[in-house]
């Protein structure tokens, strides 16, 4: 038996040498929900996983890694993420989790807008603006950043509809089509997609932009001694991608483009 064991020493030795260690595979389990083009569930576009969940996917599987996209509403993702319950997060503010092990640079950029019927006469100009709408619609347990929205929102005003559960975008661009909500505070981008997505996207118009524009980053669980690995691998592997146009193909599935040129 102890020679046996011996060999067997040998052997998983001699393989450390001549195979890099990235070659046994993880599989990283990271925490997805809606919020197209950054991040998409599959089951409501057509497959995809978003942009950046296609970055993630392209960037482990050059290193011998695999990802697999965890549908869970957005707060809680961040809760599981922080706990070590997954490995990460594929799209989220720098400033919702301080603590997260990040890459070295964003994979976006995201500014909150405003946005209401054609025919509407409101605009966000501040606070005054705020308290002046008929109804706010708001994605439950998003941080919208801007610190005046923000100290208006965490108010908990009466003119707040904070939507939960299944597609809250979608429904409360439904609300504000049939005349329900007044404005919608979105990501730009996220809510340009989704409506046009719907096909409806001459129905509205943007009636407001916040003063702060914040990077969007993937993100990696502080509570997985691997994060800084996975981390380190994402910002090596976009450098080529943008280097050797692969970033662009990604990008151009989702109409948009490489937020370093924002």
């Amino acid at each position: 038996m102890k020679i046996f064991k011996k060999s067997t020493f040998k052997i998983v030795f001699s393989l450390s040498i001549f195979f890099p260690l990235y070659l046994f595979s993880d599989t990283l389990k990271i925490a997805t929900d809606e919020w197209c083009p950054y991040d998409c569930l599959p089951r409501q576009n057509d497959g995809k996983v978003g942009y950046v969940g296609d970055l993630l996917v392209e960037a482990m599987k050059a290193r011998g890694h695999k990802v697999e996209f965890i549908e869970v509403n957005y707060a809680r993702g961040l809760q599981f993420v922080r706990e070590g319950k997954l490995d990460g997060t594929m799209a989220c503010y720098r400033e919702e989790a301080p603590d997260f092990i990040f890459p070295s640079f964003p994979l976006g950029k995201s500014n909150s807008s405003f946005f209401t019927l054609k025919d509407s006469s409101w605009k966000y100009s501040g606070i005054k603006s705020l308290k002046e709408a008929k109804m706010i619609g708001v994605i439950d347990g998003y941080d919208y950043v801007d610190p005046t929205v923000m100290e208006y929102l965490n108010k908990k005003p009466n003119n707040v509809l904070a939507m939960k559960g299944e597609k809250p975008l979608e429904r409360l661009l439904e609300m504000l089509i049939s005349g329900r909500i007044t404005t919608i505070i979105e990501d730009k981008s996220v809510l340009q997609y989704k409506i046009t997505q719907m096909g409806k996207a001459d129905l509205v118009k943007v009636s407001g932009i916040t003063d702060t524009v914040v990077d969007v980053f993937s993100s990696f669980s502080p509570k997985n001694n691997k994060s800084k690995e996975y981390a380190k691998i994402l910002t090596e592997e976009i450098i080529k991608m943008r280097k050797d146009g692969r970033l662009k193909v990604i990008l151009d599935k989702y109409g948009i483009q490489d937020w370093q040129d924002k």
